[in-house]
């Protein structure tokens, strides 16, 4: 049996262990363990990057899987990214004369993103922005791009003045019209959807 010494001295060290616990976990979690900086998948944007003012040429629209195609404001031709505003959008800025195989896997990737966002789909547009003059269009009623804006912008023009190459990719827009995450061609589109879902839930507009 314990004399009552040794009870005291136990439960001593078991009130410094039980106190000194959250302090030893602590310090390992933050020297062993550190959590992401970031939890999410793209790259912020910081400042966000306005993009409501860009002139376009509208080269196509839906003629399904958007929820612009039904609504009075969408019945006028769009002639810049504002038009578009007060949805988010998954915009595929490009600068190739012709969607080629990678064209393509992007702009599908975004079509399975919108879609994977079940009952918010319909506050999501997916936007094919092009800085080619003459761009070869495939078949709009292919499967990658149901639901897609097809437009035509100039290069030359803020915010792509000065390194329009650097704005090829795939982007997260939000409704008011700024460019706040970006993705390279082949991002996860799980990851994507991610990042998109925690964005809707969190936002109020849109």
């Amino acid at each position: 049996m314990l004399t009552e010494e040794k009870r005291k001295s136990l439960t001593f060290w078991l009130i410094v262990i039980v106190c000194a616990a959250p302090v030893v976990l602590a310090t390992l979690t933050y020297y062993f363990f550190k959590p992401s900086k970031f939890v999410n998948y793209g790259q912020l944007v910081q400042p966000p990057i306005r993009l409501d003012t860009v002139a376009v040429k509208e080269i196509s629209r839906p003629t399904a899987e958007s929820a612009l195609i039904d609504t009075n404001e969408s019945r006028s031709e769009i002639t810049n990214v504002g038009d578009l505003k007060g949805r988010w959008i998954l915009a595929y800025i490009a600068s190739e004369e012709q969607c080629g195989e990678e064209c393509e896997n992007t702009l599908y990737l975004t079509r399975q993103v919108r879609l994977m966002t079940g009952k918010n789909r319909f506050r999501v547009e997916r936007a094919w922005i092009m800085f080619q003059d003459n761009p070869l269009i495939p078949n709009t009623n292919a499967r990658d791009f149901k639901g897609l804006w097809t437009l035509k912008t100039n290069p030359k023009q803020s915010p792509f003045n000065s390194q329009p190459q650097s704005f090829v990719g795939v982007w997260i827009v939000d409704p008011m019209g700024r460019l706040i995450m970006r993705y390279p061609n082949a991002a996860d589109p799980k990851k994507v959807y991610k990042d998109l879902s925690r964005l809707l839930k969190a936002s109020r507009i849109g």
